[in-house]
């Protein structure tokens, strides 16, 4: 029994050893074969891998709304200045940044860098109920107009 036992602990052992053998010289394998393989078998596989690439490092979309600080139309690139701090962008390929200015109050969307989106913010009306009331208070207490008089008749 100890023999049968040592015999197939011995084969096991060969295989574990002829399987790494295996595998080391697989992953040697790809290494050397683009140097003996003709030059067009690379470029299928060269193709491939960019586009895995680009699926898995898609960034994601941030959005930030602040102030412009610097923007330069030419150039394509514009500073916004977010609650957290300034945020230098190049703009995308629709981006028109023509119609903004320093000062200008947007809303940002981009990934990496690069803005996909620049919209203005829209002014807030400032008006409350106090301001309101401040403005028709002095018109009311004008003493209004005395009507005219009617002609009496003897």
């Amino acid at each position: 029994m100890k023999k049968v036992f040592s015999v197939v602990m011995a084969v096991a052992f060969v295989f574990a050893v002829a399987g790494f053998a295996v595998a080391a010289e697989k992953a040697a394998a790809p290494a050397a074969a683009p140097a003996m393989a003709p030059a067009a078998a690379p470029a299928p596989a060269a193709e491939k891998a960019p586009a895995a690439e680009k699926k898995a490092s898609k960034p994601k979309a941030v959005t930030v709304t602040g102030t412009i600080e610097s923007i330069d139309a030419a150039a394509g690139t514009l500073t916004v200045k977010g609650k957290k701090g300034n945020v230098d962008l190049k703009a995308g390929e629709k981006v028109k940044l023509a119609g903004f200015k320093v000062g200008d109050k947007v809303t940002v969307k981009y990934a990496d860098g690069t803005a996909s989106s620049v919209k203005a913010v829209k002014a807030k009306k400032t008006t409350t109920k106090t301001e309101t009331k401040t403005e028709t208070m002095p018109a009311a207490a004008a003493p209004a107009p005395a009507p005219a008089a009617a002609p009496v008749k003897k």
